[in-house]
């Protein structure tokens, strides 16, 4: 390759112009100042040299290496030189001696080591390995040492007067150079030693990380890992290190030694409600399971949600623990690393407008490293989210008793006391109802030497949600047991209950029977036990045939024939879903339904019993008239289920014919929580639902009425067939229209632990209106537990279960004074009192309760009394099966005036009507005799197991009280003893009539309003068929309202409503 400058002529002839001279020299100059080493003859033909002087100090004053492809050199080659063959830009190399003055008469160049070199320059570029009119040849050296030493000549071939040599020793390598990259996290450098830019394969280096005041070294990571420090490295390629420093973690910590392999932060934090879960987002944990309140976590990028290392993060655990990690729900596969995760039920919500919360995987680990890979790792696919790890030591997680009722050290506790207790399930799971019976949950009676004596018959269950535990027994006066939870007890993780026990004292006093109740007495006879099959039975009706039919929690109907002695036979039965398992709980003959004709109406949903998909409710009409092939038609479908128990429950028919029925909660207290899956309330839930059945058969069937989720039927439209009645019934199992015209409905409130909805001003409340109070904050774990309550259900009304679909955000009785408000949401733990803060109102249309049952209840089955056994001191009363706390029958009498309880009667006080059963779940009367057969369900939650008790009334129904009463016992009783018309009425002209009294007997007739206030009293006499008619406030104008009419004698009480408009 040719030199870019050339000089076109000799300088012997440019010497005889005076300007040329000044000119060309100062052109030579500016060459040589550029490209040192450039000779400005390069380009001069070699000819002989002919000399005019020499200069007797001419020398050799430097050596290039030239890059023989370009003919440019490379670098000055100095003594002691290095030259890496692995580094250089080629390896095409020669060298050029230097000399000053430029040219001489000839160099002489001498090379010895690994290759031995003798060559004569007569002309510059003077160069080892010649050159040819300026193009260098090619030399590579081969690894070794050299010397060089290059002496000028004053004349050519080496010949002349020599002037100084230059001699330098060199040596050729062939190693490759590395880069290594350090890197630091926030608050603390790194120390290297050698620090330069490059490094030889095989050279030593130290690196030190220097932590910043309060913080920690956590380690390395990248081509380097563990905490080792000083680290000393031996290259051996190009590294990138990072040294990880974070706050000092004080003792007792579980995660230490936070390291990642990644340049965007990661860091530790408190999981808590509101707490952010990025660093580099502002999304925040709208939920966090019970279980990992407080915990420790690590705060991830979300720019790192395209992270595909098998390792990013890495940290130490200073005691055994559970890691969860929290995962996009979207996500499409999983990577490699998470797939052997267990994945749980329970999730971190979180505000990211993409999605609402992150799913948990979990996995335990000892003490010790632990290394998560990246969140698309192979083969992942579909993440958008960045993960979020989350750390909990095991011990935390075995749940406790956090009280217990009576209270240790109680006295005077009454006989038919049940004993229960609230707990908290740390690990997200929730009491396994299967380990809780009377081989783990036990009661002794203390001797007075302090001897522990089993107690016998006890009935142990735990709640639906499996919250809660109760126990109920036959207790002696005077006398003090202990209570034993064992840890045979376990959660849905099978993680033992911590050992608890208790002891109290019961009162000396037996209760006293109510006067009116005194003489009613039931026999007890076991008519199917445990032997009968696997399934419990979940409602009892007699049909208008006069059988008994038992509907299952797999779906069957079984059916008997009655025996006059109260006893079944002719055992029969029916599987419409057969061979899918449904839960199968409403169950009511049609109205019009005969013994020729059996059609009824049936409630029924998944068969499952936990992790049970939404959405599988259904209301169906069945034909029985051919029991080998129940002929079913679904109505409606698509209605909510929840995680657990709490689904599409009993049925029964209202005075307009309409079917109603309850439809359970999907959480504790109207916000998600762990107990009940995380699972939220839907438009239909918590809530008592009206069929009109008319209309729906004027539309296609089924109706669907699936209201998100990719479904879209409005309640609320004119012609919906399925409308919301009422709101806020948390989960009520049965219900009974009364003959006294009102829709009473025992229902399940929940234990504590439960998570309440925030209100904040302005919010639309469940009125249409703003809410203008101050800010109501959502509340966690509240401990708390609600009592179940029997409700007088009308239309419109709110009955304390909060569901934010429907602008409901109150859990029952809020705090609205600073006294003790009825239901108030209140307690005290240490001395400190939590829950909604004073002011804290009740919902608009909240309606209280016509009765308190109390705390661990469950009150379930309930029906109306209808005959005259026992000289009809039951009939109109009220009969609910309490399924926990108590284990009994117990019997409501509803006032006149406001339908309220005004009468409660244990069923410890009526012989017969406690044991205590196993879990007595429904109840019907045979009408024709007054006895009752009852279903003992045995499990708190499942399929609980078959038994069917007959309770014989001791003093039966008459034979005329039996035809009176021979209408089928789901139906309601007609109304038509005591009419008022015209009705509604617009407050004038109001005439009563009344049948079915005796002769010429004196009635009295009241009329009052929706409060109780008498508005009108007068008597009037019947006639000979029992029979009469007046006009009632006659001259009064009544303002527009509810009225009821209450007609009452000896003979018979009668009731009716009027709507004056």
């Amino acid at each position: 390759m040719k030199k870019t400058f050339t000089v076109a002529v000799a300088l012997t002839k440019v010497v005889r112009a005076k300007w040329g001279v000044v000119v060309g020299l100062a052109f030579l100059t500016c060459l040589q100042v550029y490209f040192p080493g450039y000779s400005f003859r390069s380009n001069i033909k070699k000819k002989v040299y002919n000399p005019l002087t020499f200069d007797e100090q001419a020398q050799v004053i430097s050596f290039n290496l030239i890059n023989a492809n370009s003919d440019q050199p490379i670098l000055n080659l100095t003594d002691g030189a290095v030259l890496n063959l692995a580094t250089l830009p080629t390896r095409k190399l020669n060298i050029q001696a230097v000399t000053n003055p430029e040219n001489v008469g000839s160099v002489v160049l001498q090379l010895s080591g690994r290759v031995n070199r003798k060559k004569k320059e007569n002309a510059a570029p003077y160069a080892l390995y010649s050159e040819n009119k300026g193009n260098y040849l090619a030399w590579t050296p081969p690894v070794g040492n050299y010397t060089l030493i290059a002496t000028p000549y004053s004349g050519s071939n080496g010949t002349g007067i020599s002037g100084t040599p230059l001699s330098i020793n060199f040596s050729v390598i062939n190693k490759a150079q590395y880069t290594l990259t350090i890197h630091a996290t926030e608050a603390g450098i790194v120390g290297k030693s050698p620090d330069q830019a490059t490094y030889n394969k095989g050279d030593a280096v130290s690196l030190t990380a220097i932590p910043a005041p309060g913080y920690q070294f956590n380690g390395w990571s990248g081509h380097a890992s563990g905490r080792v420090n000083p680290l000393n490295l031996t290259i051996n390629g190009n590294k990138s290190i990072q040294a990880n420093f974070g706050p000092q973690q004080p003792e007792g910590s579980v995660i230490t030694y936070l390291s990642t392999q990644s340049d965007r932060p990661y860091a530790l934090s408190i999981l808590e409600e509101g707490t952010n879960l990025y660093t580099d987002r502002p999304y925040l944990a709208t939920s966090v399971p019970d279980f990992l309140r407080g915990a420790t976590f690590i705060k991830t990028p979300n720019d790192d949600k395209a992270n595909r290392l098998g390792e990013v993060v890495s940290f130490e655990l200073t005691k055994a623990a559970t890691v969860y990690v929290a995962y996009d729900p979207v996500a499409l596969i999983l990577p490699k690393w998470l797939q052997s995760w267990e994945k749980m039920t329970e999730g971190i919500g979180i505000n990211d407008p993409r999605i609402d919360h992150l799913v948990l995987y979990r996995k335990y680990f000892p003490a010790g490293l632990v290394k998560i890979g990246g969140n698309l790792a192979r083969p992942a696919l579909g993440s958008k989210n960045t993960y979020v790890v989350v750390v909990q030591p095991p011990i935390t997680l075995r749940p406790f008793v956090t009280e217990v009722r009576p209270a240790n050290g109680a006295v005077n506790v009454p006989l038919d006391q049940s004993i229960s207790v609230d707990l908290k399930y740390p690990s997200g799971r929730s009491i396994d109802g299967t380990t809780v019976n009377s081989n783990t949950v036990k009661l002794y009676t203390i001797a007075p030497d302090n001897q522990r004596i089993p107690v016998e018959g006890t009935a142990v269950n735990s709640t639906a949600g499996g919250d809660a535990i109760t126990l109920s027994a036959t207790l002696k006066p005077s006398t003090t047991y202990e209570f034993l939870i064992t840890d045979g007890v376990q959660d849905g993780y099978a993680n033992p209950i911590v050992p608890f026990t208790s002891r109290f004292t019961t009162t000396t006093v037996v209760g006293e029977v109510p006067t009116d109740l005194a003489g009613i007495s039931f026999t007890e006879q076991t008519l199917i036990d445990n032997s009968f099959g696997q399934d419990g039975f979940t409602t009892l009706v007699i049909g208008p045939d006069h059988r008994l039919y038992a509907a299952t929690s797999g779906g069957k109907i079984e059916r008997w024939d009655i025996n006059p002695d109260g006893s079944i036979t002719n055992h029969v039965t029916m599987a419409p879903f057969e061979p899918t398992r449904r839960l199968l709980i409403g169950f009511r003959f049609d109205p019009g339904a005969t013994a020729g004709n059996l059609v009824a109406w049936i409630s029924h949903s998944s068969g499952a019993f936990n992790n049970v998909n939404d959405w599988t409710g259904k209301i169906s009409k069945i034909n029985l008239n051919d029991p080998a092939q129940p002929l079913v038609t679904d109505y409606v479908i698509n209605l909510p289920r929840s995680y657990k128990d709490h689904s599409t429950n009993s049925l029964d028919f209202g005075p307009d014919g309409a079917l109603y029925f309850p439809q359970g909660s999907h959480s504790a207290m109207g916000l998600p929580d762990a107990a009940w899956g995380y699972r939220p309330e839907r438009l239909l839930t918590a809530a008592i639902l009206r069929l009109d059945i008319g209309l729906a058969q004027q539309q296609a069937l089924p109706i669907d009425v699936k209201t998100q989720d990719g479904g879209s039927y409005n309640p609320y439209a004119y012609n919906a067939p399925l409308k919301i009645y009422a709101t806020g019934v948390r989960n009520a199992y049965d219900l009974v229209w009364h003959s006294n015209g009102q829709l009473y409905v025992p229902t399940n409130g929940s234990a504590a632990g439960g998570n309440t909805l925030p209100l904040k001003s302005g919010t639309i409340w469940s009125n249409g209106q703003p809410y203008t109070g101050p800010d109501i904050a959502a509340m966690s774990d509240v401990r708390d537990t609600q009592n179940d309550y029997l409700f007088r259900v009308v239309a419109g009304g709110y009955y304390g279960h909060p569901n934010p679909l429907r602008n409901e955000y109150i859990l029952n009785g809020g705090n609205p004074t600073a006294g003790v408000d009825p239901g108030e949401i209140t307690w005290t733990l240490n001395g400190q009192t939590y829950g909604y803060p004073v002011g804290t109102p009740v919902e608009p249309n909240y309606r209280g309760w016509a009765y308190d049952f109390g705390g661990n209840i469950s009150p379930n089955g309930i029906i109306e009394f209808k005959s005259n056994a026992f000289y009809g001191k039951l009939k109109g009363k009220l009969l609910v099966c309490r399924f926990s706390g108590g284990d009994d029958i117990m019997v409501l009498e509803p006032g006149i005036y406001t339908g309220d309880i005004i009468q409660a009667t244990e069923g410890i006080k009526i012989p017969g009507l406690r044991r205590p059963f196993a879990n007595p779940l429904d109840i019907i009367e045979d009408v024709q005799s007054g006895n009752l057969y009852i279903s003992e369900y045995y499990d708190g939650n499942g399929d609980g197991k078959p038994r069917i008790t007959l309770l014989k009334a001791n003093i039966p129904a008459t034979a005329t009280a039996a035809r009176f009463n021979a209408a089928p016992a789901t139906t309601v009783a007609p109304e038509t003893s005591l009419a008022v018309f015209p009705n509604p009425n617009d407050g004038n002209q109001i005439t009563v009539s009344i049948k079915g009294f005796a002769a010429q007997e004196q009635v009295t007739l009241t009329l009052h309003d929706a409060t109780g206030l008498e508005v009108e009293k007068l008597k009037i006499t019947t006639d000979q068929q029992g029979n009469a008619q007046t006009e009632i406030a006659k001259g009064k104008r009544l303002k527009a309202g509810l009225y009821l009419v209450n007609a009452t004698a000896g003979s018979d009480k009668q009731q009716a409503k009027l709507l004056v408009k």
